[in-house]
């Protein structure tokens, strides 16, 4: 019955796309008009996590019609985002209206075991004190390891899989890794749809208890200038977490009256530097962000699951919009309301986050 349902709705998807837009052309042939993104990419379905690994059942229909290039995922709409086994990374996204490519994200390494700092690189689980790798001065950033972006950015990790439109890799960190507990088994799948949204999904089990909280530091600059001048930002949250030395104070605060408020669109403020940790609205897969780009006219709107979303600008203008759990949670309990980055002793993880790009009408 559920794969007669999912038949009927990949039918009717198919029939009310050709009722409403021309039949694209590939990519090869395609006049400047077929070559630009969807105009307002349609919205992923909004799931709850614990929802979201049955909807990888319909992958398969997916690849229907499409040529697998080796660590290459595309849309005819002249979206290409290439990869590598090395951090399981988005080496690049590029995208072509018709008049040549041009780069709007680099370099998206996945981060780990936790993404953002833990203060002093030191936590308490089950009684017992763990002192995990400092690399960002006395604290612990992405996991510790002998570089800012942790280990899980700088190891090799397996790929297992690739169709035309999924690529998938696989990392075992051992026990005692940077410090962590368990061993702990890893995935990152990445599935492309051809209206441009491309989707992350991170798996893992660990033999033991230990912290989990993975995030792709995908480096945006929606113009193909490498500047994040003429942008604009909208982040559904009322609330961010004030810092003290690059820690969180445990506070949680307001963003109205400061430069933290991008909770109605506005100009983004490539004056300021950010490498703060949203406070986001709501439970579940939803919509978190929109980060527009008016030069070249493309949009990006991120969903996920996770609690918090930590902005950044880096110091050539690229913006990075990382879904994650707040930074040093399993020092603040006062947060429990918020979740957990404990990943429990053969629990199976699982998280969502979909960057989804589209053309601005």
């Amino acid at each position: 019955m559920k794969t007669n349902k999912l038949i009927f709705a990949f039918a009717f998807a198919a029939l009310l796309a050709s009722c409403q837009a021309p039949t694209m052309a590939s990519s090869a042939a395609s006049t400047e008009m077929d070559a630009s993104l969807p105009v307002d990419s349609s919205t992923p379905v909004e799931e709850s996590s614990a929802h979201a690994e049955e909807s990888s059942v319909a992958d398969d229909s997916l690849d229907a019609g499409r040529t697998m290039r080796e660590n290459e995922l595309y849309t005819d709409t002249g979206l290409v985002v290439k990869f590598s086994a090395k951090g399981a990374r988005i080496d690049r996204i590029t995208y072509d209206n018709g008049s040549g490519s041009k780069q709007i994200a680099k370099d998206g390494f996945t981060v780990g075991r936790v993404a953002n700092r833990i203060a002093n690189g030191q936590f308490t689980l089950n009684g017992q004190t763990y002192n995990v790798t400092k690399n960002s001065g006395q604290h612990s950033l992405h996991g510790g390891g002998s570089s800012w972006q942790g280990p899980f950015a700088n190891a090799n990790w397996t790929k297992v899989e690739q169709t035309a439109s999924t690529i998938t890799y696989s990392y075992h960190s051992a026990a005692n890794e940077s410090g962590y507990p368990g061993n702990l088994d890893a995935t990152v799948k990445y599935t492309l749809k051809n209206n441009g949204e491309l989707s992350i999904d991170y798996t893992a089990k660990s033999d033991a208890d230990t912290l989990y909280s993975p995030t792709n530091h995908l480096f945006m600059s929606l113009n193909g200038n490498s500047r994040d001048a003429n942008h604009k930002l909208w982040i559904d949250a009322d609330n961010y977490t004030p810092l003290s030395n690059q820690i969180p104070t445990g506070a949680i605060s307001p963003v109205s009256g400061t430069k933290f408020d991008y909770s109605t669109e506005k100009n983004f403020s490539n004056n300021e530097s950010y490498d703060d940790n949203y406070v986001l609205k709501g439970t579940g897969y939803r919509k978190v962000s929109t980060l527009t780009g008016t030069e070249l006219g493309v949009k990006v709107d991120v969903y996920t699951d996770r609690a918090g979303l930590q902005l950044y600008r880096d110091g050539q203008g690229n913006i990075c919009l990382e879904t994650q759990m707040f930074p040093d949670m399993i020092n603040h309990p006062e947060w429990n309301e918020y979740g957990t980055t404990v990943l429990r002793a053969n629990e199976e993880f699982h998280s969502k986050t979909t960057y989804a790009f589209s053309k601005v009408g």
